[in-house]
């Protein structure tokens, strides 16, 4: 991962935080050509820009007996936005809440325990919350891509080629 606007240096460190945020000082030091210190000094520079935001423990939801992750999006009332976004900020299966183009809508993701519990929730915060236009849920079956944590790619490559090759027959894919 390259971030515009930061140097080689910073880039480096973004990318090793990235892959192990436990590393010590001394480790990156050695890795991007600096000392300790430097290197301290620089991530404290990037956290105080908002760059590095935080260091978390990233929970896979298959890995979690029954877990299942989740979509949810949400069409509110302009008047009753504020509520639906506390009504989801107070859920310890939300995970991460965005408001996104359209007028009041919402997208959140999280967690639930199995695919039940996410029918009774979703039903639940639908019925109680008032000025709720719309509800739709999906649950995230693969993650091919996720470049806040690093790149992970789950797809084997002769399957990214049929993908990319899904043009009709005797047709080239569009470039």
């Amino acid at each position: 991962m390259e971030i515009s606007g930061l140097d080689e240096v910073d880039n480096r460190i973004v990318a090793l935080l990235c892959e192990n945020a436990r590393l010590p000082y001394s480790e990156i030091g050695q890795a991007v050509g600096k000392s300790r210190v430097a290197v301290k000094t620089r991530i404290e520079q990037l956290e105080k820009q908002g760059i590095i935001r935080g260091y978390h423990a990233e929970i896979d939801a298959g890995a979690v007996p029954g877990g299942i992750q989740f979509i949810l999006d949400i069409e509110a009332e302009p008047q009753c936005y504020e509520e639906v976004l506390r009504k989801l900020s107070v859920s310890n299966m939300i995970r991460k809440i965005y408001g996104t183009s359209g007028e009041s809508h919402i997208h959140a993701v999280g967690i639930a325990p199995n695919s039940e519990t996410l029918g009774s929730y979703a039903g639940h915060l639908y019925r109680s919350t008032e000025g709720m236009r719309k509800l739709s849920w999906q649950i995230l079956l693969t993650t091919y891509k996720d470049m806040e944590r690093g790149v992970e790619y789950e797809i084997r490559h002769q399957e990214h080629e049929h993908l990319e090759g899904s043009a009709g027959e005797g047709e080239r894919p569009e470039q």
